[in-house]
C-alpha cells in the first residue's frame, strides 16, 4: 500500500533534515502507530505519504514514495486522496462546510455519490464514532475532541483504502480514545482497511497488538511487529519519575493557604439554546494545581473561557485574583492570568518564535532585565532555541504548545488557565512543561527572604487535560466535569477511587504500588 524508497525530505531554509534515508513498506490491511518524540518527523512522514510534501510544500527531495503503486510526486493529490486519507492534528484545518451533517457529507458530494449512499455511510460513521447527538450542529459550536471525532468520520465514510491518523486522541477523552482505536483496529481485520496512526499515548493502543515505527531525528530507528512491541520497545516510550509539581505528600498541599485565587458562585452557561455548565460553585486558593479531567463536551474549556471573561455566564458570579471577572475585565486579567488555548494557532500572533515568546511581556510592560534571559532558557530547554527566528507556523503542533505555554509564563502571572497543554507532547517534554508551570507557583528569589527556599506559595493552576498519569504526577486535586457539572472535586487519590466508583475506569491511570496501595 505505502512505500518509501530511501526517502528524505528538507524544508526550504532549514538546515538539517525532516526526514533523512527512509526506507519503510506498509502491506494492505495493516494496522501500524508512528511515534517518536516531539518534532521528530512523524507530522512530515504522514505528508509526504499523503502527496502534500513534493511539489506542494517549498524544499528538497531525494528519493521516492510510493501510494497504491503511484508515485505520489507525479501523482494529482485529489487522486491520491481517493486512496489515502489524512486527519491531521488540528481538526479546524479539515472543516469545509458550517454544520456537522455537511461536513461529514462534503467529501462524498465531491464525488457525487448517490444520495442515499451519502445517508448511508454518514449514518455508518456517526454510529462508529458515537456522535449521534451532534447531529444538526453548528461547528464553531463543538470542543475540540467534538470536532475531532467529526474530522474523523468524514474521512472515514469516504472509505478510503488507507487512513492516517496523526495525533487523533490530542483533544479525545479517555474513554473516546479507546474505543476509537478499538473500533479502527475492528475495522482492519474485517475490510483490510490500512490505519496508520501517529501517537504519543500508547496505553489504548498497544494492547491492541500494533505494528510499532518508531522515528528519531528524521530517521527510523525501529520498526517492531506485533508481537515484540512490548518486550523490545524503546526506552523513550516508558513514563520518566520527573519531579512533580505537586502532591498530596506536599505539606503546602495538604492545607492550602487560604488566600482564594478563584471564587464561582452558582455559575450557569447556556449557548444556542444548550446547557454548557451547571450550577458550578468552586474555590481554589494559591498552591493549588487542578487536574479537570471529563468526557468531550462536558465543558471543560467553557468553565476556563467563563474564567478568562471570554464567555459571560448566563448567571452566577465569578472573582479571580480579586477581581470580578466580566467580558469588560479580560484585559485587567491579562497581567494576572496566563493562559494556554486548546488550539495552538489560536494564540500565535508574532512573526518569529523569539518574539512570539516575549510578546505578553512587551505588551503587559512587565518585562525584566532577566526576562530575556529567562526566556533564552525556555526555549532552549523546550527544543526550539535553533528555530528563533523561524516563524511559529513552521513549528510542529507539539513545538508550538510549548511555545504558547513560555509566552504565557514569562510575565509570572498568578494563575494558569491550560487548556490541553499536553497535546502532542513526549514524556521528556511533559517534564519540561511541568517545571516551567512549577516556577510560576513558586515565588520568584527576589520575593522570598534571603536563604528561604521555594515554595508553592505564589500562584495556582488548573489544566485540562486527557492524560491522567500528568494528574497523577502533577496535581493535587481533580475536577471531573461532565454535563456541565463537577461530578468529582476530590484530592487525586480519592478522585481517582471515586472515578473507578463511578465506572470512569478509563480515567484512572495504572498507578505504582505504593500510590494503589494507598487508593486501596
Amino acid at each position: 500500500m505505502i512505500h518509501f524508497d530511501r526517502f528524505s525530505w528538507r524544508f526550504l531554509g532549514a538546515q538539517s533534515w525532516a526526514l533523512e534515508d527512509v526506507s519503510l513498506s506498509i502491506e494492505r490491511g495493516e494496522f501500524a502507530t508512528i511515534a517518536g518524540p516531539s518534532g521528530s518527523g512523524k507530522t512530515t512522514l504522514v505528508m509526504a505519504m499523503c502527496g502534500l510534501l513534493m511539489g506542494r510544500q517549498a524544499g528538497e527531495a531525494r528519493g521516492s514514495v510510493h501510494v497504491a503503486e503511484h508515485d505520489v510526486a507525479s501523482t494529482p493529490l485529489h487522486e491520491v486522496a481517493q486512496t489515502i486519507a489524512l486527519v491531521q492534528q488540528n481538526p479546524d484545518t479539515h472543516f469545509a462546510t458550517l454544520t456537522v451533517d455537511d461536513e461529514i457529507a462534503f467529501g462524498m458530494e465531491n464525488h457525487c455519490l448517490e444520495r442515499e449512499e451519502i445517508r448511508r455511510r454518514s449514518d455508518d460513521a456517526v454510529a462508529l464514532l458515537s456522535i449521534g447527538h451532534l447531529a444538526g450542529r453548528d461547528l464553531f459550536t463543538l470542543s475540540g475532541g467534538e470536532k475531532q471525532r467529526v474530522a474523523i468520520a468524514s474521512i472515514i465514510a469516504g472509505k478510503p483504502a488507507a487512513i492516517v491518523l496523526d495525533e487523533p486522541t490530542a483533544s479525545l477523552d479517555p474513554q473516546t480514545s479507546r474505543d476509537l482505536f478499538e473500533n479502527l483496529a475492528d475495522m482492519c481485520q474485517k475490510s483490510r482497511l490500512t490505519v496508520i496512526i501517529v501517537e504519543h499515548k500508547l496505553s489504548h493502543l498497544l494492547p491492541l497488538k500494533p505494528r510499532l515505527i518508531c522515528i528519531e531525528k528524521g530517521r527510523v530507528t525501529a520498526d517492531l511487529p506485533a508481537e515484540s512491541v512490548k518486550e523490545h520497545r524503546p526506552g523513550w516510550l516508558t513514563v520518566p519519575s520527573f519531579e512533580p509539581v505537586a502532591h498530596e505528600d506536599t505539606p503546602q498541599l495538604r492545607v492550602p493557604s487560604s488566600n482564594t485565587v478563584i471564587n464561582m458562585s452558582h455559575t450557569a452557561v447556556r449557548l444556542d439554546g444548550h446547557g454548557i455548565l451547571e450550577d458550578v460553585s468552586l474555590q481554589v486558593r494559591v498552591g493549588e494545581v487542578v487536574g479537570i479531567l471529563g468526557p468531550n463536551g462536558g465543558g471543560k474549556s467553557t468553565l476556563l473561557n467563563c474564567l478568562l471573561g471570554l464567555i459571560k455566564p448566563t448567571c452566577g458570579l465569578i472573582r479571580v485574583c480579586n477581581r470580578e471577572v466580566s467580558p469588560n475585565s479580560v484585559s485587567r486579567l491579562a497581567e494576572h492570568v496566563g493562559a494556554v488555548f486548546q488550539n495552538a494557532d489560536h494564540q500565535l500572533v508574532a512573526e518569529t518564535v523569539w518574539d512570539e515568546a516575549l510578546f505578553a511581556t512587551w505588551n503587559l510592560k512587565t518585562g525584566k532585565p532577566s526576562t530575556r534571559t529567562e526566556a533564552g532558557r525556555l526555549l532552549e530547554e523546550a527544543g526550539l532555541a535553533d528555530r528563533k527566528d523561524d516563524h511559529p507556523y513552521r513549528l510542529s503542533w507539539g513545538q508550538k504548545r510549548r511555545l504558547n505555554l513560555i509566552s504565557a509564563v514569562l510575565h509570572r502571572p498568578r494563575l494558569l488557565l491550560l487548556d490541553e497543554p499536553f497535546a502532542g507532547q513526549d514524556w521528556e517534554n511533559i517534564g519540561f512543561l511541568l517545571e516551567a508551570i512549577h516556577a510560576v507557583l513558586s515565588p520568584p528569589t527576589d520575593e522570598r527572604g534571603a536563604g528561604q527556599p521555594a515554595s508553592p506559595n505564589r500562584g495556582a493552576c488548573l489544566m485540562v487535560t486527557h492524560d491522567s498519569r500528568v494528574v497523577l504526577r502533577a496535581c493535587s486535586r481533580v475536577w471531573f466535569v461532565a454535563d456541565g457539572r463537577v461530578v468529582v472535586d476530590a484530592p487525586v487519590l480519592e478522585a481517582f477511587a471515586q472515578l473507578a466508583a463511578l465506572g470512569h475506569d478509563a480515567y484512572v491511570p495504572e498507578m505504582p504500588k505504593t500510590e494503589t496501595a494507598r487508593l486501596q
